[in-house]
């Protein structure tokens, strides 16, 4: 696909969910891939931007109260089925536990989905204004990622236009570059604090979460409970964080996986316990009952199970790791860029004086 080549040449600044189209920035232009398909482009149309030729990017706020709504309705329908399972069931036999885990998968999904579509704030529309065409920019509908890729291209075409109005500057490309590329790292990118600490926090979580699995302790198994719920709110935090503030793309999928792989652990988990609980009554009672259900999740759930968190925690484990190394040279070259921005601003006072 021709979307390869752009990875050497191009810097992609958006896509929307399913990739079909996206806007790529390249040296003197944007590439805007307008894609029609289902669930992959079918067609793809090529339309190029000078960044000398741009007059305006309007972005305007839309509603989301349909969506939401949407996914409330969902999460009311599957509850309702839910409760009335467990108020007329006596018992939790196989032919319950299949509808109430068919329901719960929905409903975690759906919740999955409502709190991805809060996370990535306000929608909107944005369009691209040139002396000649107007184009509507779909990749580009969430407010603050849109105000971001703005403020990110607006230096560039006002570099780009100022040679024009001015007649042509006496600014070498090389000082350009050097500008830019400070410019962009210290002004765009940011790593918020809560970043690395979730990051850490699921590290350890996953690791604490594989030494659960064969001790078969309670109060272990307790703690662990107690940092999915922590977990889940630092990172709900940090995804909050990095949708509204400038964040490098690869911070940014390792906290989305992260999301993901929480939600697998919590609908698989609770699968099991129903599961579990047809088998043990028992595990039904109090408080006590639902720990001592997780605690012997190695010996009840079986070998498949047991791979299956296995690799969930794993996943927990990896994912912290990786996004910590990311984390950590993403903030090296911020300070590297920042130093090399300052020391460019020196040298131009010197120039001046």
């Amino acid at each position: 696909m021709i979307l390869n080549v752009f990875s050497d040449r191009y810097q992609r600044l958006a896509k929307n969910l399913f990739g079909l189209s996206s806007l790529w920035l390249g040296e003197d232009h944007l590439v805007y891939v307008k894609g029609s398909g289902f669930l992959m482009p079918f067609t793809e149309e090529y339309k190029r931007f000078q960044l000398s030729e741009i007059q305006a990017v309007n972005v305007a706020k839309t509603s989301r109260l349909g969506m939401g709504l949407l996914y409330l309705f969902i999460l009311l329908v599957c509850a309702l089925v839910i409760t009335l399972v467990l108020v007329f069931t006596q018992e939790l036999r196989p032919a319950a536990v299949v509808v109430l885990s068919i329901f719960i998968a929905v409903a975690l999904a759906t919740a999955a989905l409502l709190l991805r579509h809060l996370i990535l704030g306000p929608t909107c529309v944005c369009d691209l204004q040139t002396r000649l065409t107007r184009e509507r920019l779909t990749p580009l509908n969430r407010y603050h990622r849109a105000l971001e890729t703005v403020r990110r291209v607006e230096g560039l075409v006002r570099e780009s236009q100022r040679g024009i109005v001015a007649g042509g500057a006496e600014e070498t490309r090389e000082g350009l570059s050097v500008r830019h590329a400070g410019s962009r790292a210290t002004d765009f990118y940011q790593i918020p604090r809560p970043v690395p600490a979730v990051f850490a926090l699921f590290l350890g979580l996953g690791l604490a979460s594989l030494s659960a699995l064969h001790l078969e302790s309670l109060v272990l198994t307790g703690g662990i409970l107690f940092l999915l719920v922590a977990a889940s709110l630092l990172l709900t935090l940090s995804l909050v964080s990095v949708v509204r503030k400038p964040t490098p793309e690869s911070i940014r999928a390792v906290l989305w996986v992260l999301l993901g792989l929480h939600f697998f652990v919590i609908g698989i988990g609770t699968v099991y316990f129903l599961i579990a609980a047809t088998r043990e009554p028992a595990y039904t009672v109090g408080l006590a009952g639902p720990l001592e259900a997780f605690t012997a999740l190695a010996s009840e759930g079986g070998m498949i199970l047991y791979g299956v968190f296995v690799g969930l925690f794993l996943g927990f484990s990896g994912a912290g790791l990786w996004g910590l190394l990311l984390a950590g040279k993403w903030k090296r070259q911020i300070r590297f860029a920042a130093t090399l921005a300052g020391t460019s601003t020196v040298a131009e006072k010197g120039d001046t004086v």
